[in-house]
C-alpha cells in the first residue's frame, strides 16, 4: 500500500504560492480567470492540475471543472 502523505493548510496555502509565483501572478483567482478566458500559456497550463489539487483539498473546490 502507498503511504499516505499529509500536508497542513499552511504547507498546501505555501505551495499554492509558490506555484503562482513561479508563475508571475498574484492569486488562485487570477490564474482561474485566466484559464476560463483560454489565455494561459503552456507553463500555465501544466501547472494547472497541481493548483487545482491544492484548491481542492483547501475546500476551494468550486473552481475545478
Amino acid at each position: 500500500m502507498a503511504p499516505v502523505i499529509q500536508l497542513s493548510t499552511e504547507q498546501l496555502i505555501a505551495r499554492r504560492d509558490e506555484l503562482l509565483a513561479q508563475l508571475h501572478l498574484g492569486s488562485y483567482d487570477e490564474f482561474r480567470e485566466r484559464a476560463a478566458r483560454g489565455i494561459l500559456a503552456d507553463r500555465e497550463w501544466g501547472l494547472r492540475n497541481e493548483l487545482d489539487s491544492v484548491a481542492y483539498l483547501l475546500s476551494e473546490d468550486d473552481y475545478t471543472d
